[in-house]
């Protein structure tokens, strides 16, 4: 093997040692054991505690062990493309954790307001054969404001983002345009859950189900703005402070 051919594999191997046993990494393993805490407490203690049979499935191991492995080559993709450490020390515990937190809770509590007015959660329930999703404040904390945000954040951004990112700016640009190539890709995988969610959302007058897919679009660009700016964990409290809202708190 020539020379620099073999320096350029051991720069690869080395950088890829370092990200392996990196902050990040160890904090995706530890949200990964919080799963797994969680699933373990709602089978013992609550076994009913998702009313919605596609939910639960999420729920499943298969599925939660899924997640992690996706997750898990997010943060590897991640850090090769500058979004910061799950836990950079430049970075304030405000800006990581409150600010992301107090945007969640205001689109929560934009989203509540719409379903006052519109009643579409009632009608969402009914397309799913449900006479309410609410099962009790504890199984819906611990499923939704502490569960389901790791894997939303592994389903619809920390693989798919970095990676897309990685693939068109790192080698197909040779490096250049990563952070506008960064927006381009939020902007447009923003309406990846909205879209996902078309089933539910064309049960509702056009204009609701307008203002719903706005809603969530905006959630979902400001988790990934603050994915960029602050790092994964700032992109899961946005979405834990809108569930905590929106699945909690409200029960609708």
């Amino acid at each position: 093997m020539p020379y620099g051919e073999k320096s350029q594999l051991l720069t690869l191997v080395e950088a890829s040692r370092r990200i392996l046993f990196s902050q990040s990494v160890a904090v995706w393993l530890m949200l990964v054991a919080v799963l797994g805490l969680v699933k373990t407490v709602l089978l013992i203690f609550f076994p009913g505690a998702l009313a919605d049979p596609d939910q639960a499935a999420l729920f499943s191991w298969v599925t939660l062990g899924i997640f992690s492995l996706v997750g898990l080559i997010g943060v590897f993709f991640a850090e090769r493309t500058g979004f910061p450490a799950a836990w950079d020390a430049r970075i304030a515990a405000s800006r990581r954790l409150l600010a992301p937190l107090v945007a969640g809770l205001a689109l929560g509590v934009a989203m509540m307001i719409l379903d006052r007015f519109t009643g579409l959660s009632r009608l969402i329930a009914a397309n799913h054969g449900l006479p309410q999703q609410y099962t009790g404040f504890v199984p819906m904390f611990l499923s939704f404001a502490v569960a389901a945000p790791i894997l939303v954040e592994a389903l619809y951004r920390l693989l798919i983002l970095p990676l897309l990112l990685w693939l068109i700016s790192s080698v197909l640009l040779k490096g250049r345009g990563q952070d506008q190539t960064f927006w381009v890709l939020a902007i447009v995988l923003s309406a990846l859950e909205p879209f996902t969610q078309t089933p539910d959302l064309r049960v509702l007058p056009p204009v609701v189900m307008a203002l719903d897919a706005t809603l969530q679009y905006f959630l979902n660009l400001t988790q990934a703005a603050f994915f960029r700016k602050c790092g994964f964990l700032a992109s899961i409290a946005v979405r834990a402070g809108f569930y905590l809202v929106w699945h909690v708190l409200y029960v609708h």
